[in-house]
């Protein structure tokens, strides 16, 4: 079976969404990172194989990058809401001999919505939110930043994006072929879930059960991060932009990877859970 690794990763910064790059609209932004993760990694938009991305308008995103009309592009935007399963699905694509080069991208909501519990506390409770379940990025829009911005600001909100990220898998052979550096490869991916909303204990078995898949591991892990995935955007009363979907899960990959690549022999794990499904994904150096 073949292996995938980790070429190189493009990540626009976060900021103020109605300004600088805030002011792009999503597929351009998405697009910006795709090239220059591409350049970072020594190839051109010719040598892609695939592109999965975590939003509905994947083709548009393929054409504002110049990627060919050929490849296949894969939306994992309803069937795969955590970020990590993009990595997943494109380490599983190369290890079956489907696909040599994937690209993989998504951008992060403008908007981001409070969860449950917070729109559900009465206006007199003091206003506290769990570290865990806050947002990543973009703004949280309450009922009262929603009638502030307007219902035209609020629609040009479900197009804009807080940040974009984009990875390049490439088949490990044809990398050392070619004589590409890259940073790690991907050495499992696991899912655990069930009918109930998943939860921390969830995530770490994912963690645990793709540890075990690792032929060769160390003898402990150097880095292993777990959050959870943030709420979906939209609050019921104002567009919401469910197009877009985090990309924590992509740009800790990215992290880990170049963190053990730095290290030499190391591992890293990174863990997510939501919904009814947590994922967890392992990257290893070279030399692991």
């Amino acid at each position: 079976m073949h292996e995938s690794v980790i070429l190189a990763g493009a990540c626009t910064p976060g900021g103020d969404i109605f300004a600088g790059l805030g002011t792009v609209c999503t597929n351009v932004l998405e697009a910006i990172a795709i090239e220059s993760a591409l350049d970072r990694a020594g190839l051109c938009v010719a040598d892609v194989d695939c592109l999965i991305t975590g939003h509905a308008y994947a083709r548009r995103t393929a054409h504002r990058a110049c990627l060919p009309d050929r490849i296949p592009v894969i939306s994992v935007s309803e069937s795969g809401p955590c970020s990590l399963h993009t990595i997943g699905l494109a380490d599983r694509l190369i290890r079956s001999g489907e696909r040599e080069v994937v690209v993989v991208s998504g951008v992060d909501p403008a908007v981001s919505r409070p969860d449950q519990e917070e729109r559900t506390r009465p206006d007199h409770e003091e206003h506290t939110r769990p570290y865990g379940n806050a947002p990543s990025s973009g703004v949280v829009l309450t009922r009262d930043i929603a009638l502030a911005l307007g219902p035209e600001a609020l629609s040009a909100l479900a197009e804009r994006a807080d940040r974009a990220v984009a990875v390049v898998l490439m088949r490990r052979a044809r990398a050392e072929g070619l004589g590409l550096p890259w940073l790690a490869r991907v050495s499992a991916h696991c899912t655990a879930g069930g009918p109930t909303p998943s939860s921390y204990e969830d995530a770490a078995r994912a963690v645990g059960r793709a540890l075990r898949r690792v032929p060769a591991t160390p003898s402990d892990p150097r880095l292993v991060h777990v959050r959870r995935t943030p709420p979906g955007s939209g609050t019921g009363h104002e567009p919401a932009p469910r197009r877009v979907f985090d990309t924590a899960g992509m740009r800790m990959v990215l992290l880990l990877a170049r963190t053990v690549g730095r290290q030499g022999r190391a591992l890293g794990a990174m863990g997510m859970w939501g919904d009814h499904r947590a994922e967890a994904v392992i990257v290893c150096s070279g030399a692991s």
